[in-house]
């Protein structure tokens, strides 16, 4: 497992936010920009996928109570 993946939402967050800040503030040469893009789309699809995970385990776990209730 990779840094990245062990990253929480929280933290991938704030390294986006970081980025976007330093990128907007032009505190970055053009390499080191196109670096932080590589590692903002990276993070970006980090709070995707966990995004997406906690609503599927939030519909999972809904389901789940109303097969319950309705025993």
């Amino acid at each position: 497992m990779t840094r990245s993946e062990e990253l929480t939402f929280e933290e991938a967050l704030n390294r986006l936010r970081k980025i976007v800040s330093l990128v907007q503030r032009k505190e970055a040469s053009l390499e080191e920009s196109l670096d932080l893009l590589e590692e903002g789309i990276r993070l970006a699809n980090i709070c995707t996928e966990k995004v997406d995970n906690t609503r599927w385990f939030e519909e999972g776990l809904e389901e789940h109570k109303s097969e319950s209730n309705l025993s």
